[in-house]
């Protein structure tokens, strides 16, 4: 099991974040997007994470 600082998918969870903090986006929209990256990086992780 990895630590969680190396996941991509809590990175790119903190990243969508700090984004929609500072773009004018509509709700829907950033939901999508973060659950197509989510699914994306899901099909790639391989191990569990160790938390």
């Amino acid at each position: 099991m990895k630590p969680w600082y190396k996941s991509k998918t809590v990175w790119a969870n903190v990243l969508a974040l700090l984004i929609s903090l500072g773009v004018d986006l509509q709700e829907q929209d950033v939901v999508t997007i973060l659950a197509v990256i989510n699914l994306v990086l899901r099909v790639m992780t391989k191990e569990k994470l160790a938390l």
